[in-house]
């Protein structure tokens, strides 16, 4: 599987690391929406980029003040071979690390050497709101991303659907680039089932642009619904509009609600007998402080199950989810992929 727009030719793969550095430049700057940036890099590198598609994680590293690169080393062969990126990373003195963030891969065309990258902007930026927001063409900086001729070229996917044709994808709007990514790869292996996306994003004028993007202008053929909700109200409203995550959660119980039979179902048993509820000891939870610890947990494979879930966002929304989704619903644990993808008033862990 894979979300290129462009064919490759059958690439040999061997036991190198699965990421590696990339130099690139920024090619494009396009802003989708009121909240949405999408930047398109170029590189020659990125002809190596891996293509395996679904929610791929990526590392963004910036430049430091003045265009500085602590390691600009970094893609050098040499580097690259040893794939020890990040041991020299963690070697350079703190004032020398470029700061580093993680994104989700919208879209690669290793044939075109371009790179998508959807970003959302914030009121109060961090080093790579910052940079999202006075990028411009010919811009510098290094990627993380995966190398195609690794073996281990798919780490940092954490969609794993097995074989499950019910699938429900929920996140805010750091999740809308990994929600498109999933519909786009879905499109792309002619996956079909029963879909439900709920998403919250900041403002009502996003939806449309959104709705035009990869993945979802193809999600009716792939039988899904996109369900979105603003958190603001349009700017001759006079509410001032809801709660961070307060939509999702009331989603999520009219989503319970209507499919409860299905979500209380366990994987089919090898002889193919009939799915049976779960039983209540596999609902334990234990608690994540997610002030302290980061919230992920992203099973490998829900093969023989009828229903997967997929759901980020910020970290505290997406425990109030899993609580719900396991301990009231029934769904097991390993049906259901969770990632805080980050804390409100706090920087990434």
């Amino acid at each position: 599987m894979n979300a290129v727009s462009a064919s490759r030719h059958e690439i040999d793969k061997d036991d190198r690391p699965g990421a590696r550095p990339y130099r690139v430049h920024v090619a494009q700057r396009i802003q989708l929406s009121p909240s949405f940036i999408r930047l398109v890099f170029e590189g020659d590198d990125l002809v190596d980029f891996g293509t395996d598609g679904f929610d791929q994680r990526i590392k963004l590293l910036l430049p430091l003040e003045g265009n500085r690169w602590g390691d600009p080393d970094m893609c050098s062969p040499q580097a690259i071979q040893q794939g020890s990126w990040w041991e020299r990373w963690c070697a350079l003195p703190p004032k020398d690390r470029n700061p580093m963030r993680t994104y989700t891969i919208r879209a690669i065309d290793p044939q075109s050497r371009q790179l998508t990258v959807d970003c959302v902007l914030h009121s109060n930026p961090g080093p790579a709101g910052a940079f999202v927001q006075k990028a411009q063409p010919g811009d510098e900086i290094f990627i993380i991303g995966p190398d195609e001729h690794s073996i281990h070229s798919a780490e940092g996917i954490d969609f794993h659907p097995g074989d499950a044709k019910n699938l429900l994808l929920v996140g805010d709007e750091t999740a809308v680039p990994g929600i498109g990514g999933i519909l786009n790869s879905l499109h792309h292996v002619s996956w079909h089932g029963h879909g439900t996306a709920l998403l919250e994003i900041p403002d009502p004028e996003d939806i449309a642009a959104l709705n035009q993007t990869e993945g979802f202008r193809n999600a009716e053929e792939l039988g899904f619904t996109i369900d979105w909700v603003a958190r603001s109200y349009p700017h001759d409203s006079k509410d001032s509009g809801i709660e961070r995550g307060a939509s999702l959660v009331t989603r999520m119980r009219t989503y319970a609600a209507t499919n409860q039979a299905m979500l209380n179902q366990r994987r089919a048993l090898s002889n193919g007998s009939s799915t049976q509820p779960i039983p209540l000891e596999s609902r334990a939870l234990e608690d994540v402080d997610v002030d302290k610890e980061l919230l992920w947990e992203a099973p490998e494979s829900a093969i023989g199950r009828p229903f997967y879930s997929w759901m980020a966002g910020e970290a505290s929304v997406i425990r109030t989810l899993r609580r719900m989704i396991v301990q009231q619903y029934g769904v097991e644990r390993s049906a259901v992929a969770f990632m805080g993808y980050w804390r409100a008033g706090k920087p990434e862990m």
